[in-house]
């Protein structure tokens, strides 16, 4: 008997590129130490959506069930971002669920863990959604990731001038809805290059020139 390590990533983008993977089978190896691991499992999907959407960590828990393994992960929001589906997965192993960043996890501490998370997230939702009507308020114009990718990926190569501003507008407003959410200049621009997307000259995002972003949009 030893481990099966579950790793999951929310995004394709990062799943192909590696982001977060590297650190979760870092931390796992560091706490398994010279333990067996018997198999590894790499999931791209949000941890909201059900249980029986998640096939890959379907199959590293039968492994677990068959074998009389545990399953480990890196963090317990890995395993999922709902207290319910955290409990049930929890209920199906025995209590044979590894979460390195919860030293004896037992299905108290799994519990209160994921309340609180759970929690945390409902209170950001509710900030958010309140800081972006502010802004809207204020006639600051926001945008999303997919109107982004448009922008950081094509405005560098456009020959037309208008079409530059067009995107530029689109970059302006992917950045002020970042910065209405609470991440700092450091945040955003680690975000904007962790999904890929990079300047108009086809550099990675600073902290600088996402200043220059957000002063120029004020204008």
């Amino acid at each position: 008997m030893g481990y099966v390590a579950y790793y999951r990533v929310s995004t394709k983008r990062q799943g192909e590129s590696g982001l977060g993977l590297d650190g979760q089978r870092a931390i796992v190896a560091h706490f398994a130490g010279g333990s067996d691991l018997v198999a590894e499992y790499t999931e791209v999907l949000s941890g909201g959506k059900g249980l029986k959407q998640r096939a890959v960590l379907a199959e590293a828990v039968s492994l677990c069930i068959e074998g009389g393994h545990t399953l480990i992960v890196a963090k317990v929001d890995r395993l999922s971002r709902k207290t319910e589906h955290a409990l049930a997965i929890y209920s199906q192993l025995e209590g044979r669920l590894v979460s390195c960043d919860v030293p004896n996890l037992d299905k108290f501490t799994l519990t209160i863990f994921m309340a609180i998370a759970d929690r945390e997230r409902e209170l950001i939702g509710i900030r958010t959604k309140s800081a972006l009507a502010q802004a809207k308020a204020k006639g600051t114009q926001l945008g999303t990731a997919e109107n982004m990718t448009t922008s950081g990926r094509v405005a560098g190569n456009m020959a037309n001038k208008q079409l530059a501003l067009e995107g530029y507008r689109l970059v302006y407003g992917y950045v002020s809805t970042l910065r209405v959410q609470g991440l700092s200049l450091a945040a955003i621009a680690t975000k904007l290059n962790n999904e890929g997307h990079v300047t108009r000259h086809g550099k990675q995002f600073a902290s600088a020139t996402i200043k220059r972003i957000l002063d120029r949009g004020k204008r």
